[in-house]
């Protein structure tokens, strides 16, 4: 939830280099995409709609309706395209054109019906007539596939890919927001940051030099964006510093994990002071793991509270060993 590009992004909003958060539809191809959204985060957060709903679910953003979007039932090619059909035959090659009826003698026919080489004339009563001013008309419909006319086609969506017709209720309809940071977000990214700036200073207090919003590279060498990274290249000392809301057990794994294979400790640090999850407990007794809590006073404190899930109030309170302890080897 809290990774380097979620703060990136609550924090240009907040600091306002980004105002808002708008969808941008391609005409073309239908894709929607976030650009604004996208430049700030990292390839590990996931999709960029994804990542933007759950903040929206966390009220951290405040989303506001845009348009609609509807998504192929066959394919998933997104971007269906209004069309009408055949409510006979369903086929859209359906032509809107004009009925008309001799109010005389009540027949009623298309246009091509009335008009002659050289005159317009009832082909019923054969009455000549001065133009089709001077016969009743309403709106028809002609499908060119069955000859079937009728008043009102059926209201379809067509693929712009595998060009399937579809009953609007049958495809998949995704509504388009533009997102803009709430108050609660801003109070969330404001201790984010306080909280990662606080554990840089931290290390910068021992000596260490300090990096904010850089990424490592893993055992399988690829690059993962961290929050702070901090070393001692001579005493060949890294810790590797995380902070979140309210950590659950997925968060620490791939902490030690990431730390591990640095060979760096690793720093975990809660700004509810809270850690979620049933194994959290387990998780928690690696030597090479601190727990630091952000207090309503901004410092950092080496208590905190464990929860069997989103719902428990509280379990125990874990303290941990000291932050700067060097690491051996």
């Amino acid at each position: 939830m809290a990774s380097p590009g979620t703060v990136r992004l609550l924090a240009a909003l907040r600091e306002g280099s980004l105002d808002e958060v708008r969808p941008i539809l391609d005409i073309e191809t239908g894709q929607v995409t976030y650009p604004d959204a996208t430049e700030y985060l990292d390839g590990g957060d996931g999709q960029t709609f994804e990542v933007l709903e759950t903040l929206a679910e966390r009220d951290l953003l405040h989303r506001e309706f845009q348009e609609k979007q509807y998504i192929c039932p066959r394919c998933e090619a997104k971007g269906m395209q209004y069309t009408t059909a055949c409510p006979s035959c369903e086929s859209p090659q359906t032509i809107r054109t004009d009925r008309y009826r001799h109010s005389d003698c009540g027949y009623e026919g298309m246009r091509e019906q009335f008009v002659g080489d050289d005159a317009i004339v009832c082909p019923n009563c054969d009455t000549e007539l001065e133009s089709l001013k001077h016969l009743e008309s309403n709106a028809a419909h002609v499908c060119e596939d069955c000859d079937e006319v009728f008043e009102t086609p059926k209201h379809r969506l067509r693929c712009r890919d595998c060009f399937y017709v579809s009953d609007p209720l049958q495809t998949i309809e995704r509504v388009l927001y533009r997102y803009f940071l709430s108050e609660g977000g801003s109070h969330w990214v404001d201790e984010q940051l306080t909280a990662r700036q606080s554990v840089a200073e931290a290390f910068e207090d021992r000596q260490l030099r300090t990096e904010i919003d850089t990424v490592v590279t893993d055992g399988a060498g690829e690059e993962v964006p961290v929050h702070v990274y901090a070393r001692d290249d001579l005493l060949n000392d890294r810790v590797i510093a995380a902070i979140h809301e309210r950590p659950d057990e997925n968060d620490i794994a791939a902490l030690t994990s990431l730390a591990a294979d640095v060979g760096a400790r690793a720093t975990l640090v809660t700004t509810s002071g809270e850690i979620v999850g049933e194994r959290a407990g387990s998780l928690l007794s690696d030597e090479d793991l601190t727990v630091l809590r952000l207090t309503n006073d901004d410092t950092l404190k080496r208590e905190y509270e464990v929860v069997a899930d989103e719902r428990a109030s509280n379990s125990f309170v874990g303290r941990l060993a000291d932050i700067f302890k060097p690491q051996n080897g």
